[in-house]
């Protein structure tokens, strides 16, 4: 760990500087392709409703596969080199995009492929990268530098899908994703620079075999009283998110003719309510309490799905999208990092690695399977009508919170260890 003082700026500490940076062009450089990728399958390769959610199921099928593993290597290995080996995957497999669009060959086949090799390298990545900090930082900074990265991860996020909206309408959506593949390597430039040497892994956690502690990850999460029912209110919000989701960009494209600008304007929006929801949420928590907080954050959600349902094409449309998109990732960000913080604060220390990797696990490993019901409920029902039921779903999260054992948790166990990290669309970030 540097043994910097704790007083110094963390903008005169290089190599924060340079972690710093690194995520935010990854996060910015993945706000491209968050546009680019449906508007190839969706617009270039005419890709039916059941085909976008093979694409949607692709990317989210790695989180049931190597969630587990990822955080027990994480604990057993250096972090930086894991961090970018996965960057360097993730940009090589992007490359392939405009390479086979230039010859001609551009298949959903192969947007199936790199959709599952990159979120699974982003996910090895991703893990290390969120429990490097302590080695790079004084215990002292780690709170203000959490919230650095967070600010910025929020801020590249929006940026990123503004972009990719006026990258794709200036260069075509599969040229638009070389600017992704720039971004993967500047990252990993800017990782393989810092200079703060890494300690090694301790030997002591190489003494059992991996599949045993991932097991006694999963039970200790599964029998813990409190982070159990936590975590059956973030998988039931990420589900019913992620069905949601799989359908959005068609209906916006198709049912209601938005351009690709207009879709990175929207993500864009979104984003900057995640901004606002990590800058609201501590002072919500300290007045009303945790529970009662992630309660009215649930309980408005499916209120801001109502405009996308009512919205018609042209600009009033837009806007009032737009507007519930902002509140709806607010309140995904405040109920999110809200239970995050409970999680980690009641969390015994030589668990959070595994108990972060396992809340991954159960809570992410639902969207695979979401976005196949989307697909297949969207063919068979209609777009609207599909986006309807999933809204009306929207009310499930907030029943399994209400009715758990939390809901006499009327004060957060200790202050939140944990600050918000970049807004997710999907419900919290396990």
């Amino acid at each position: 760990m540097s043994n910097a003082p704790a007083e110094k700026s963390l903008w005169r500490h290089p190599d924060f500087v340079r972690y710093w940076s690194a995520c935010a062009v990854d996060i910015a450089g993945s706000g491209v392709t968050a546009v680019a990728l449906p508007l190839i399958a969706v617009v270039s390769l005419h890709a039916t409703v059941w085909q976008v959610s093979l694409l949607s199921f692709a990317e989210r099928l790695p989180p049931l596969l190597v969630a587990l593993p990822a955080g027990a290597l994480a604990d057993r290995h250096r972090k930086r080199p894991l961090m970018i080996g996965a960057v360097l995957a993730c940009g090589t497999a992007f490359a392939a995009v405009p390479i086979a669009d230039a010859a001609d060959c551009l298949t959903l086949e192969l947007l199936y492929a790199v959709a599952l090799v990159t979120s699974a390298a982003s996910l090895i990545g991703s893990t290390p990268r969120i429990s490097y900090l302590p080695s790079l930082l004084p215990r002292e900074q780690l709170l203000e530098a959490n919230a650095k990265v967070g600010a910025v991860a929020s801020l590249a996020d929006s940026a990123g899908a503004q972009l990719g909206g006026a990258i794709v309408a200036a260069l075509g959506a599969a040229r638009a994703v070389y600017a992704d593949v720039a971004s993967y390597l500047a990252c990993a430039l800017l990782l393989g620079s810092i200079r703060t040497p890494e300690p090694a892994p301790d030997p002591s956690t190489r003494k059992g075999s991996l599949r045993a502690e991932i097991v006694e990850g999963v039970r200790y999460v599964v029998r813990h009283p409190t982070i159990r029912p936590l975590l059956l209110t973030g998988t039931a919000f990420t589900a019913v998110f992620a069905f949601l989701t799989t359908l959005w960009t068609v209906y916006l494209l198709r049912e209601l003719h938005y351009a690709a600008t207009t879709l990175g304007t929207l993500l864009s929006v979104a984003a900057l309510g995640g901004v606002v929801g990590a800058l609201a949420v501590r002072r919500l928590v300290e007045r009303y309490g945790p529970i009662r907080v992630m309660l009215t954050a649930l309980a408005i959600i499916p209120f801001t799905e109502l405009p996308l349902l009512l919205a018609t094409p042209g600009l009033t449309g837009q806007a009032t999208i737009a507007a519930g998109m902002f509140v709806q990732l607010a309140c995904s960000t405040v109920q999110g990092s809200t239970q995050r913080s409970i999680r980690q604060t009641v969390c015994a220390p030589g668990m959070q690695g595994r108990m972060l990797a396992t809340g991954q696990w159960i809570t992410y490993g639902t969207r695979p399977l979401a976005a196949l019901l989307a697909g297949a409920t969207g063919t068979w029902l209609g777009l609207w009508n599909t986006l309807a039921l999933g809204t009306a779903a929207l009310t499930l999260p907030f029943l399994v919170l209400h009715t758990s054992s939390t809901r006499t948790l009327h004060h957060a166990p200790a202050t939140p260890t944990s600050t918000p990290g970049p807004p997710h669309a999907e419900g919290e970030p396990a």
